[in-house]
């Protein structure tokens, strides 16, 4: 099979706005306020960017859908840490719980299945 060639479009370019946005967000949050409240909002809120922007980019590659996937989980997991007062376990769990979630829903399993034979093309 040949690979697939990346095609601008409205969609993929909202798509990597978002993403972006997304980074940029969790970036200077994490920068500026580590640990505050107004933190735990800013990283929810790039959660919620870096989703939307892989829905648009559909479909999304493994090697931009796994890393979403990461720092997803992670920005939930940081953002329950912080919520409850500092509980490893719930923000351990939190990770695991939205990253077997999320990666259901994007069919991680199945994506990873069909590209497996053309890693080292």
């Amino acid at each position: 099979m040949m690979k697939k060639t990346f095609t601008w479009s409205v969609s993929n370019g909202f798509a990597v706005l978002l993403l972006t946005v997304g980074t940029i967000l969790a970036i200077i949050t994490l920068g500026i306020s580590f640990g505050s409240p107004i933190s735990v909002d800013a990283m929810v809120t790039a959660a919620a960017l870096w989703l939307a922007g892989v829905v648009f980019l559909h479909p999304a590659p493994v090697r931009i859908l796994i890393p979403v996937i990461t720092l997803v989980s992670l920005s939930l997991g940081y953002a329950t840490y912080f919520s409850t007062s500092g509980s490893w376990l719930l923000a351990i769990l939190a990770t695991i719980i939205t990253a077997g979630i999320i990666s259901y829903g994007f069919s991680l399993r199945k994506s990873i299945r069909q590209h497996h034979s053309h890693w080292y093309d």
